[in-house]
């Protein structure tokens, strides 16, 4: 018998949260799987998987999303554009995860590949005068499940 592949925004959580690189960047507690939170004072991640593929069910591609959220620079302070911030933290997400060999996660291991961004947007949906600065980058896991 087979188990389910493990939860692939989990396995790039553990590993972005392993990597003080980007932790430097984005600290341990903003990187979640589930919603942004409201207020929102610095940055922030969210990972979400999109999609998955494969023919072998024991052999999966999960996609991974990868949002970085930055609010505006009156609440963020310092000098870095938001916008750019919002890139910056997508764009190291992309090449660690792309980078990624061979990386254990709850009796699997996986691989990455960078699929593409960042790509850019402003979130409005708090109202204009509370723009969220937004970049997306997408990863492929390359994930075998665990046999018992």
């Amino acid at each position: 018998m087979t188990t389910s592949i493990p939860f692939a925004p989990g396995a790039v959580r553990q590993f972005l949260l392993s990597r003080p690189e980007f932790t430097d960047l984005v600290p341990g507690t903003s990187i979640s799987t589930r919603n942004v939170p409201d207020p929102i004072s610095g940055p922030y991640v969210t990972l979400a998987a999109p999609g998955n593929v494969g023919v072998d069910p024991m052999l999966r591609k999960p996609l991974v999303q990868i949002n970085a959220w930055a609010p505006k620079i009156e609440i963020l302070g310092g000098t870095t554009d938001p916008e750019e911030l919002a890139w910056d933290i997508a764009a190291m997400a992309g090449q660690l995860v792309g980078r990624a060999r061979a990386i254990e996660f709850r009796g699997s291991a996986w691989s990455g590949r960078w699929v593409d961004g960042p790509i850019t947007m402003v979130d409005t949906q708090r109202g204009i005068d509370f723009p969220l600065f937004r970049a997306v980058a997408r990863v492929e896991l390359k994930m075998r499940a665990p046999r018992q």
